[in-house]
């Protein structure tokens, strides 16, 4: 498995613009289902949102440049959506079992579940959507 330059850069550049994209999306249909509520004002929402989108995306795209030929699919799209969702599935886990100290700070909700599953989902798509044209079937 050679990895060379542009591969990465591809897989950042991707999931960065996939992470922003993503956090205004996730911001969206948080502001539109009410699941979480939101702490501070919208210019800070949307900084916040798309900081914590470019992470998460960034972490996917790299993931995702140094893994593809271990995922068990051929195409793109189904390998990052599997890894989207893997990684949302671990922070999820991960989440639950450290606040398991604090049951007054983690409630688990089923639409809040459901939500970051649709949006791990989302994340997905879009990182294989803003990864080019040129190497979305490798």
């Amino acid at each position: 498995m050679e990895i060379n330059i542009d591969d990465w850069k591809r897989g950042v550049r991707a999931g960065i613009l996939a992470g922003i994209a993503w956090g205004w999306i996730a911001l969206a249909t948080n502001w539109l289902t009410g699941a979480f509520p939101l702490e501070e004002g919208l210019v800070y929402e949307l900084i916040s949102f798309a900081i914590g989108g470019a992470i998460f995306g960034t972490v996917v795209g790299g993931f995702l440049v140094f893994g593809r030929d271990l995922l068990p699919f051929k195409r793109l799209l189904p390998k990052a959506v599997l890894l989207s969702t893997l990684l949302w599935l671990i922070l999820r886990t991960a989440g639950a079992v450290l606040s398991m100290n604090d049951p007054n700070r983690y409630h688990p909700a089923l639409d809040e579940t459901l939500q970051g599953l649709v949006l791990a989902i989302t994340m997905g798509g879009l990182t294989w959507l803003f990864w080019g044209k040129r190497s979305r079937t490798t």
